[in-house]
């Protein structure tokens, strides 16, 4: 179990999604899971998330309106 959770909301972030997951993903410290949370984007958000092969990342999709 890693030592922190880190949260990312997402909705509609396709344009700084990458930028802001490798910011995470490049920190030094290393015991972390990255859960993103997408809120129903309907932009490439989930492409873009899915690109990232990191086996720290976690997407949950909320498809409720």
């Amino acid at each position: 179990m890693p030592k922190v959770s880190v949260l990312l909301p997402v909705y509609n972030g396709e344009k700084y999604l990458a930028k802001a997951i490798s910011s995470i993903l490049d920190q030094s410290f290393k015991d972390f899971e990255l859960l993103i949370l997408n809120d129903g984007s309907t932009d490439g958000s989930v492409k873009v998330i899915e690109s990232f092969s990191d086996s720290r990342i976690r997407l949950y999709n909320n498809q409720q309106i």
